[in-house]
């Protein structure tokens, strides 16, 4: 604010007057503010004070509360630790109890096969036939046609039938089946009568009958020795000379007969007696002795000439259009090494439409053997899941794989352990099928009558099993019996096609294991091949005697008729020498 200008002293003087009045007035009032403004300062820093006071109230609050986030940041710490330790405890434990659980399983299906039932047979209750029947196939199928199909399972046995069925399955009942009586004496069998008087004095005795006891005895076997003289003779002038051939044998030169041949080995790879307890028999009963290095040879000689016989048979096998194939482990030693015995393979090709069976030995199980052995067969091959085969025939549109449902359905045999009342409902529509396949071959059904049958009543059963393993495929445990079945079949189901489009493949592949059955018993007595030639010979032999078996042929008559005819049989009629072309000769003077 500007001062007035002023221009008079009178003005000037009352303006003095003024400023002078209006100091006094201010002295007062600052003397008031002083006194106010001193109160408000004590006031301020009371409050100064007391704010300070606070401060530092909160700031040891502040650092306290830090303390304690700090001692919870640890306890979170340690107790995220400890979780996480128990975590990886709960998942240790939960680990072995499932390998436990495993452990069990497989120990109760060790148990099963040490001492439980061979036969996979599976024989369900004739409600839950009855029951599966009307959800499956209902009303609108041929109600005669399914009794006679499944009638056996659906209907109840009778009190003989049962009883028959008892005696049949138990080998406890068996022992204690009641004689039927003495069975007649064959036509062949030489009976010797003797006569037994009494020797003292019969005066005043009076005939009263005779006392007959009738027995079989027995008389060691002998061999014989045979002593062929081929008598010579010579021309007037001496340069010719004449007389009888001498008919040829196997071994030429040798002192066996082909007779004698044929029943070593059929002994050997029919009946599972391996040389050296044919050698020890032989010795006790006849007091003959063989080397073991001579059998061994006259097999050698045999396997040589019998080496283009097993070549047409694998040329032969291969033009089939259906064959079945599987293996089984023969154990061999080294030529070279430790001495140590290995683990070779005899693998199985089956022809069932020309019956003809082919043993096939490797050291190894992989894709390069099937692949070699079956390089021209163009058809369905029935083989298991091994992936030997998957890998071996991945090529489109030559070889079609076809599962086995055996296979498919021993799965769940075993899981019944685990839980017998699922299981049970699947292994019921199993017996159907197999029922309906029984029926077919009761009824010697043509290949497309039983594909007729198949598509009618097989199909509904497979279609509901598939469905009832898709809704209990992430119902289980991996790694339990029933998760493993039902991934099985499932990994294996899209082979089941063939078996539903050709009515000549068969629902498994048993005929194939049936086969390879005497290996086992073979293996069993022998407990090894002398080495991997020893697994070929094996195998050639193996090849025509079950070759033999699946045409009713008694190998022992083949083996002999054959060693007869093989010396001078030329190549274009080999054929009639493999077990299903083969036809008897007449008896002749063969040695």
């Amino acid at each position: 604010m500007k001062p007035d200008i002023i221009y008079t002293l009178p003005e000037a003087v009352l303006q003095i007057a003024a400023l002078q009045q209006a100091k006094a007035d201010l002295s007062g009032t600052l003397t008031q503010e002083r006194v106010v403004f001193s109160r408000i300062i004590q006031e301020q820093a009371a409050a100064l004070e007391q704010a300070n006071t606070e401060k530092q109230q909160y700031l040891q609050w502040l650092a306290t509360e830090q303390e304690r986030t700090v001692d919870k940041d640890r306890q979170m710490s340690s107790l995220q630790a400890e979780i996480e330790h128990l975590r990886q405890l709960v998942a240790s434990l939960q680990s072995k109890e499932e390998e436990r659980i495993k452990t069990g399983y497989q120990l109760k299906e060790l148990q099963t096969a040490l001492f439980g039932p061979r036969s996979e047979r599976y024989i369900p209750e004739a409600a839950a036939v009855q029951r599966s029947v009307q959800q499956t196939l209902g009303e609108e199928f041929d109600r005669p046609e399914l009794e006679a199909i499944i009638g056996q399972a659906i209907a109840p046995l009778t009190t003989e039938e049962a009883t028959a069925a008892i005696l049949k399955g138990s080998r406890k009942h068996k022992r204690h089946q009641a004689h039927k009586g003495r069975r007649g004496i064959p036509a062949h069998i030489r009976t010797e009568k003797i006569v037994f008087d009494y020797p003292g004095d019969k005066a005043g005795l009076i005939p009263m009958g005779k006392k007959v006891s009738e027995y079989w005895d027995f008389i060691p076997g002998q061999l014989i020795k045979k002593i062929e003289e081929h008598l010579q003779y010579r021309s007037a002038d001496g340069g010719k000379i004449v007389c009888t051939p001498v008919l040829p044998r196997m071994i030429e030169r040798g002192t066996v007969s082909n007779a004698l041949l044929a029943h070593l080995q059929t002994e050997r790879f029919v009946y599972y007696v391996p040389y050296y307890r044919q050698l020890q028999r032989l010795l006790r009963a006849a007091g003959v002795s063989f080397a073991a290095s001579t059998i061994d040879h006259w097999e050698e000689v045999c396997y040589r000439k019998l080496k283009r016989l097993l070549k047409l048979l694998k040329k032969i096998i291969q033009q089939a259009s259906y064959i079945k194939a599987d293996e089984t482990p023969l154990k061999y030693l080294h030529d070279e090494g430790t001495g140590k015995a290995s683990n070779g393979w005899l693998w199985v090709f089956l022809a069932p439409e020309i019956k003809l069976i082919l043993f096939e030995f490797h050291p190894g199980r992989g894709q390069g053997v099937p692949k070699e052995v079956l390089k021209d067969f163009k058809g369905v091959l029935q083989v298991d899941a091994m992936a030997s085969y998957t890998a071996a025939f991945k090529e489109p549109g030559k070889v079609t794989l076809a599962a086995c449902l055996a296979h498919i359905r021993r799965g769940f045999q075993k899981a019944q352990q685990q839980n017998r009342a699922l299981v049970e409902e699947v292994l019921v529509w199993f017996a159907i099928i197999y029922k309906i396949e029984a029926y077919a071959k009761r009824k010697k059904m043509s290949s497309d009558e039983r594909l007729r049958l198949r598509k009618k009543y097989t199909q509904p059963f497979l279609n509901k099993i598939y469905a009832w393993l898709l809704s209990q495929r992430d119902q289980h445990v991996p790694g339990t019996p029933v998760a493993k079945a039902i991934v099985y079949a499932l990994n294996q189901w899209s082979r089941l096609e063939a078996f539903m489009e050709n009515g000549q493949i068969d629902v498994d592949n048993n005929s194939t294991e049936r086969a390879i059955r005497p290996v086992t018993l073979f293996r069993k007595n022998s407990l090894f091949a002398s080495n991997a030639h020893g697994g070929e010979r094996a195998a050639l032999f193996y090849s025509l005697v079950e070759s033999c078996k699946l045409n009713g042929i008694d190998p022992f008559e083949y083996l002999q008729d054959v060693y007869n005819r093989l010396h001078d049989c030329p190549a274009n009629e080999l054929i009639h020498l493999l077990p299903s072309h083969w036809k008897p000769t007449p008896a002749s003077q063969h040695p």
